[in-house]
C-alpha cells in the first residue's frame, strides 16, 4: 500500500495493476468453471491473485486508478499488421510504420479481446528476432507494458524461468542490449533466472545476467584522445 510522502494519502493503484488483478481473477474463474481446481495451474492462479489483491490493498474502492498526465493511448495496429508482426513480415510492417511518422507506430499495440499488447512484446512472444530488432531501432519502448502489466522481457521466459523456445537466449540478449529492465513483472527475479539457467545448463545466459552490465551496451563519452568515438556504443 503506497502513501503520498507529503500528505500521507493513499495512492491508488495504476491501470496496469488493476488490469493484472482482473486478468488473474478471470484466469481463476475460468479454471473454476472448468472444474480444474486441483491442478498446479489453479494453485498458481490463486497465489498470483492473492499477491495482486494484497498489492492493491483491501481498501481500494474498485474504481479509482492513478492518473497519468502524459498518458496517451497507443496507436492500434490494423489486423493485417498484427498478422505481419506474428509472421515476421518485416517489409509489411515497416511500410506501415513509415507511412505516417507523425504517429508513434513503433509503439503501436494490438488488441485481443480487452487486452492491449505492444508490438515489441507481440514480436517477442512470436519469436521474431528480426522484427524485434527493427522495432527497437525505430524507437519501440523496450520496457513497454501490455495492459496486464507484462513486458517483452517477461514474455521471453517460460514457467521454469528459462528462455522460451520461441525466442531463446538471443532474444534476452537483444532486449538487455537495448537497456531492458531486469524482469519488472511480479514473481520473477534476476537471481531466480540465473539460478534456473545454471540448473538447466545454460551457462552463457547465467554469465550474461550476472555480469556487471548485464548485457547492456555502453556509450563512450568524454574520450579526448579519440573524440570521434564519443557517442558510440
Amino acid at each position: 500500500k503506497r502513501k503520498c510522502p507529503i500528505c500521507r494519502a493513499r495512492i491508488p493503484p495504476s491501470k496496469e495493476m488493476v488490469a493484472t488483478l482482473h486478468a488473474y481473477r478471470a484466469e481463476k474463474q475460468l479454471l473454476e468453471d472448468n472444474n480444474d481446481t486441483s491442478s498446479e495451474r489453479y494453485r498458481d492462479a490463486c497465489l498470483l491473485l492473492k499477491d495482486a489483491e494484497e498489492l492493491i490493498g483491501s481498501d481500494w474502492d474498485g474504481v479509482t486508478v492513478l492518473e497519468d498526465n502524459n498518458d496517451k493511448p497507443p496507436v492500434v495496429m490494423p489486423d493485417y499488421i498484427t498478422k505481419a508482426i506474428r509472421e515476421g513480415d518485416i517489409k509489411a510492417f515497416l511500410r506501415w510504420i513509415n507511412a505516417n511518422r507523425k504517429e508513434d507506430r513503433a509503439n503501436a499495440s494490438l488488441t485481443i479481446d480487452t487486452v492491449s499488447i505492444p508490438a515489441l512484446s507481440a514480436a517477442t512472444a512470436c519469436g521474431q528476432l528480426a522484427s524485434m530488432t527493427h522495432l527497437l531501432q525505430l524507437g519501440a519502448n523496450v520496457d513497454g507494458r501490455a495492459s496486464f502489466g507484462g513486458t517483452a522481457m517477461g514474455s521471453t521466459f517460460n514457467d521454469e524461468e528459462l528462455p522460451s523456445g520461441n525466442i531463446g537466449s538471443e532474444g534476452v540478449r537483444l532486449l538487455l542490449s537495448w537497456g531492458a529492465s531486469f524482469f519488472p513483472e511480479e514473481g520473477r527475479s534476476r537471481e531466480g533466472v540465473v539460478s534456473s539457467a545454471r540448473r538447466y545448463g545454460q551457462r552463457v545466459l547465467a554469465d550474461l545476467l550476472e555480469s556487471e552490465l548485464g548485457g547492456r551496451r555502453c556509450e563512450i563519452t568524454n574520450l579526448s584522445a579519440q573524440p570521434e568515438l564519443n557517442g558510440k556504443t
